[in-house]
């Protein structure tokens, strides 16, 4: 490879990683000041919030713009256009299905769940934001505009601390209040993209629905797998701990906020290894495969222990500097759930490595096997604590499992064949 298109390859991630840092930050932000401005019942409501739009997000939303993004990218542009509209109105469909979920919060059993009626017009409402958004983003980033696609990502970063701390000084605490901010900044992120002059990202032939949406729709079971237990502590925790402990779904989130710190981070990184891995694929390197995979690997297994080890030894006194000590959690509980998370890290790099090398169908089955078995424990274990923390452990075990066999049978079969 060429210096130059070495060295334009490395700006573009530097940029696109300094915008994700900027709106991890922002993400942080938020959840401090809205901890700091509410009472620990209110949090644990702001906390189902969160977990609902970041699992329906990342989970329905996101996949419409990697799909997108694979649609466009390397594609010519076109005078005819429409690929725009095309998954602007894909993104309407998935939002009127979430939107129809999120409906169900409405009914007694819902809002004595979620609490307050508003957070569900919030939900909503970021639902609309997203559907705008990661479209947007996904014909940004196919169509190599890194600057532009950068400026969405951090502008809703410097809105997410921002907006929040403006209700602050305004006097506006209230949860809903501060759930609004969510929708607000996806939706006021995409100004500066769409107010430019270059619009050639827009300018694309609209893709083939029935493969579009089989593409899609593969992805987002995967993802909503994903996330539905990353953040099936804090759900589960509103449903099963109301009574004997009511601000467990806020102390959860504030637990695993801290916790989840390197996943955070190794999104960043993986913007430098996923390529790199996906290319020696394609090109048969299989020796650089298996060394690309066992450090990354190798890292991530690190990574977890470390996680383990300051969790259980400076967690709960980070966890009560940041969010205060009401939302503190227990240490057997911080465990369970730094456990999990730190199982998930490893679990999430062995996806992603499926995923370069073109293991679409076996990271789909893994974490939907995953998403199943947590359902199992969630039902069928009575104790409060190992009831919400359990799900995500198991789950990403399972994945894990499951993604580490399927990877070594994926390279044995593909070695052999490219010998033959």
């Amino acid at each position: 490879m060429p210096s130059h298109v070495a060295g334009g390859a490395a700006l573009r991630a530097a940029i696109v990683g300094a915008a994700a840092i900027l709106s991890g930050v922002g993400s942080y932000v938020l959840l401090i000041v809205v901890s700091r401005s509410t009472t620990e019942l209110e949090y644990s409501e702001f906390a189902v919030f969160w977990s609902l739009t970041v699992t329906i997000g990342l989970g329905f939303y996101y996949p419409l713009e990697q799909e997108t993004a694979r649609e466009v990218s390397g594609r010519p542009d076109s005078s005819v256009g429409g690929m725009a509209r095309f998954v602007l109105s894909v993104g309407g469909v998935v939002t009127i299905v979430t939107a129809l979920l999120a409906l169900l919060l409405f009914t007694p059993a819902g809002l004595d769940y979620i609490g307050a009626p508003g957070l569900v017009i919030a939900l909503i409402a970021s639902f609309a934001a997203y559907a705008v958004q990661f479209p947007l983003r996904g014909l940004l980033s196919g169509s190599g505009s890194t600057t532009s696609y950068s400026s969405v990502i951090a502008v809703e970063g410097l809105l997410r601390v921002a907006l929040p701390v403006l209700l602050v000084l305004l006097g506006f605490r209230s949860p809903v209040a501060f759930a609004l901010v969510v929708a607000a900044a996806a939706i006021l992120a995409v100004v500066p993209a769409l107010a430019q002059r270059d619009r050639s990202w827009l300018r694309h032939a609209p893709a083939t629905a029935s493969v579009f949406a089989s593409q899609a729709a593969r992805l987002i079971v995967a993802a909503f797998s994903i996330q539905l237990l990353l953040n099936s502590g804090t759900l589960l925790a509103k449903g099963v701990a109301e009574a004997s402990n009511p601000a467990l779904a806020g102390q959860i989130l504030a637990c695993l906020s801290i916790a989840r710190i390197p996943v955070f981070a190794y999104q960043v990184m993986q913007i430098l290894y996923l390529p790199r891995l996906s290319a020696a694929w394609k090109a048969g390197e299989f020796g650089a495969v298996r060394r690309t995979l066992a450090v990354a690997l190798g890292a991530a297994v690190v990574v977890g222990l470390l996680v383990v080890a300051v969790m259980s030894t400076l967690g709960q006194w980070a966890t009560g500097l940041l969010f205060g000590p009401d939302l503190v959690l227990s240490l057997p509980g911080m465990l369970l759930v730094t456990a999990g998370v730190a199982i998930f890290i490893i679990a999430l790099v062995a996806s992603d490595g499926a995923l370069a090398t073109g293991g679409h169908t076996l990271v789909l089955r893994s974490w939907g096997i995953a998403a199943a078995c947590a359902v199992l424990v969630a039902v069928l274990v009575s104790d409060v604590l190992l009831r919400v923390t359990l799900p995500l452990i198991l789950g990403a075990g399972v994945a894990l499992t499951l993604l580490l066999v399927g990877l070594v049978l994926r390279y044995r079969s593909e070695s052999v064949r490219r010998r033959a």
